[in-house]
């Protein structure tokens, strides 16, 4: 596949623009602003999917900070909206979105202000960049998706500079509200997961990992783990209706983040998972 590359540097210093100012060109546009609206630029900041996908943006991006400095490169594959990409622009990062679809990153340049933001169209199967390029890998919400994890992961060493990290986001397998079949490493790259993988939408999960599957297909593909835990919990559903209320977005946060830091509790009881690997 042509790979596109549109760039922006410069602008003015404002946030990146909200979902509710954009004017989308087309159906699959609209689908991501509607994702925006419910995630990022949620009006109910106590709904359960602005909270958990706050939960996870906001770790990612404390994770690039933690690890590297302002001016460091970062690659989001699968970027979709791209709102890592352009909240860590906005930091001061040099930040590159990967999708492959040119109308989600058409969507994502539509919310640029400022920073040094890059679109790319390729695949997370062929990546089209050059080795020892990047210190960072994003890969949010997108290993459930892929039919061989494992290869991914591994493409992701090539541009990735030595002792550059990878940060992963996915769904937790063993969360007692969880349908999805667990990651199982021998059926990984059969013709039935690869015949339905990369779809758009978030139905459209292959497996879930467990903490422990994630952590060791991160070491399979030559990653060390230097970070792994929980995000977001059951304190965030929205079943929990008025009670929810009455705590603040900010006690909201506090009372997940007990939730995850408990071993009893946080297996069972949050959304999502991290692991950071880095590149050895």
């Amino acid at each position: 596949m042509r790979r596109q590359v549109i760039a922006r540097r410069g602008g003015n210093i404002s946030p990146m623009k909200s979902a509710r100012d954009l004017v989308p060109t087309g159906p699959y546009q609209e689908q991501l602003r509607q994702f925006d609206l419910r995630e990022i630029d949620a009006e109910d900041t106590h709904s359960l999917f602005h909270r958990k996908y706050m939960a996870r943006l906001t770790r990612v991006i404390e994770v690039i900070k933690q690890e590297l400095a302002p001016g460091s490169t970062v690659l989001e594959i699968g970027c979709s909206q791209a709102n890592a990409s352009l909240l860590l622009a906005e930091a001061g990062y040099r930040t590159i979105g990967l999708d492959i679809r040119a109308d989600a990153l058409q969507y994502a340049l539509s919310k640029y202000q400022h920073g040094e933001f890059h679109c790319v169209t390729g695949s997370a199967e062929a990546l089209p960049f050059p080795a020892e390029t990047f210190d960072a890998v994003i890969l949010g919400e997108l290993l459930e998706h892929c039919a061989e994890p494992g290869a991914i992961l591994r493409e992701c060493t090539r541009p990735l500079r030595s002792g550059g990290i990878v940060v992963v986001t996915t769904p937790n397998g063993d969360y007692i509200a969880n349908r999805k079949p667990l990651y199982d490493l021998e059926a990984a790259g059969s013709t039935q997961l690869t015949k339905y993988q990369f779809g758009p939408a978030g139905e459209d999960h292959l497996f879930a990992f467990t903490l422990t599957s994630l952590c060791q297909v991160l070491a399979a593909a030559g990653f060390e783990v230097v970070q792994r835990g929980y995000l977001g919990s059951v304190v965030y559903s929205d079943r929990l209706g008025r009670m929810k209320g009455m705590f603040s977005p900010q006690r909201l946060e506090l009372l997940s983040g007990l939730v995850n830091r408990t071993p009893m509790l946080s297996r069972l009881l949050s959304h999502t998972l991290i692991g950071v690997g880095r590149k050895k």
